[in-house]
């Protein structure tokens, strides 16, 4: 099971619906509103441009068919008077055509007087109309909305210099809906193939992300079934320093732990007399036993050597825990006897945890003469026996009761002697070595 967070395989689909996937969208709604402004600024313009340019062709015809009457318009002159006459009917005419291809059509002298209209009741009118205004001052076309009767309109102010600084003001008035049709038509086109193309390239980001994930899963997967089959091999303590250390160098330490130590009695014969498979077999349920137990205490199982079992017990009561975990081994494996009965010698002070040997190969493992003390306590038990250092006992806070007297020893390696006392489980086992089952 998973617990850090680092190992967990990157989400990268995840990423990709979290930050890919919005980016794309918010490109869509951008490249959409960019285009509908761009494009209805454009038709608007383009539309303007248009209008303005058949304004100036009905201007430069009414002229030429109707001087006088055109003449006598921009004068001043009563509108209607100067319509009035046949000359007048054809300057009329020539601006009726261009009514007939708009919904209104309005001419403004720079007074804004209405000089003509395809509704005659606003001919000589006045109007007030601040769009009118600008574009009479500054000699610009404006373009506005309007609605009337209940329809959309666009209204198109053209200005046309008619000679001597003078400029009339035509207003045109033109159906929205037939300019809106041609800037949806426009937009459509304008957005189609960028928008088929963020759809593409997020479609196909997405089936990238998708495999790229499958394949993070299952490598990701691969390791962690690896690291696990790793860690059966290697101590807690040992993973954990892998962990920290992804450059090799692991850290080393020196604390206070108490070293817990266990070996077969009589393991050479049993080797030798027996099936190498069954011995193998032997040492697993062995070890199956001692780890199980040894780690529901909070031991740190340091290393297997052959039959000998090494662990090491850190933190707050950790003699005790030692101690206590022997105490349960021994129970246990005299109310299920083995073929061979085991020793156990535990010793707490000081050690030093590191990495021992060259780069390429080396064991996360806890050296010193603590260690040795616990080997040589743990060889002076016999079958079924715990001898334990007298100070780590008395600091455990254990009762002393089923504890030996303590007596002293003298150890391969120590010049002074090391006092001890010694445990047996309780219940004995009722069959010997030979009388166990065969493997």
């Amino acid at each position: 099971m998973v617990t850090n967070l680092s190992e967990l395989p990157y989400p990268i689909r995840r990423q990709f619906l979290r930050r890919v996937l919005p980016a794309l969208v918010l490109s869509s709604v951008c490249l959409l509103g960019g285009g509908w402004i761009s494009v209805n600024s454009l038709e608007k313009h383009v539309y303007q441009e248009t209008t303005q340019r058949r304004v100036e062709t009905v201007v430069r015809l009414t002229e030429q068919i109707a001087p006088n009457a055109w003449k006598r318009l921009l004068t001043g002159e009563n509108p209607r008077a100067a319509f009035a006459d046949e000359e007048g009917q054809r300057a009329a005419a020539a601006l009726q055509a261009l009514a007939h291809q708009s919904a209104l059509l309005k001419i403004f002298s720079e007074r804004r007087i209405t000089l003509y209209s395809n509704e005659a009741q606003d001919i000589g009118v006045r109007e007030e109309n601040e769009t009118l205004k600008a574009v009479l001052s500054t000699g610009l076309p404006e373009i506005e909305t309007t609605i009337r009767d209940k329809q959309s309109y666009y209204e198109i102010y053209i200005p046309i210099n008619v000679g001597d600084g003078r400029i009339l003001a035509f207003e045109v008035y033109e159906s929205a809906s037939v300019l809106d049709e041609i800037i949806v038509d426009s937009f459509s086109q304008f957005v189609l193939l960028p928008l088929s193309i963020l759809l593409l390239f997020g479609l196909w980001l997405y089936r990238i992300s998708t495999r790229a994930q499958a394949d993070i899963d299952g490598r990701a997967a691969a390791q962690q079934s690896l690291l696990r089959q790793l860690e059966r091999f290697m101590s807690q303590s040992a993973a954990g320093a892998a962990r920290l250390s992804p450059n090799g160098k692991a850290p080393t330490t020196r604390a206070g732990m108490t070293l817990f130590y266990s070996d077969v009695r009589d393991f050479t014969s049993l080797a030798e007399f027996h099936p190498p498979q069954a011995t193998v077999d032997y040492l697993n349920d062995l070890m199956t036993r001692q780890v199980e137990i040894v780690q529901r205490h909070g031991g740190d199982v340091d290393k297997m050597i052959g039959d000998a079992l090494l662990v090491r017990f850190e933190g707050s009561d950790r003699e005790a825990r030692g101690i206590q975990a022997a105490q349960e081994i021994l129970d246990d494996l005299a109310q299920r006897p083995m073929l061979r009965q085991i020793g156990i010698g535990i010793y707490d002070g000081e050690a030093i945890l590191g990495a021992i040997g060259p780069k390429e190969r080396q064991d996360f493992t806890v050296i010193g003469d603590s260690v040795n003390l616990a080997a040589r306590l743990c060889s002076l038990a016999h079958g079924d026996e715990l001898v334990v250092d007298e100070l780590a006992l008395r600091r455990s806070g254990l009762s002393l009761d089923r504890f030996s007297a303590a007596e002293d020893n003298t150890v391969k390696g120590r010049s002074g002697s090391v006092t001890v006392r010694r445990w047996h489980p309780s219940v004995q086992a009722t069959t010997t070595a030979e009388a166990a089952p065969a493997l």
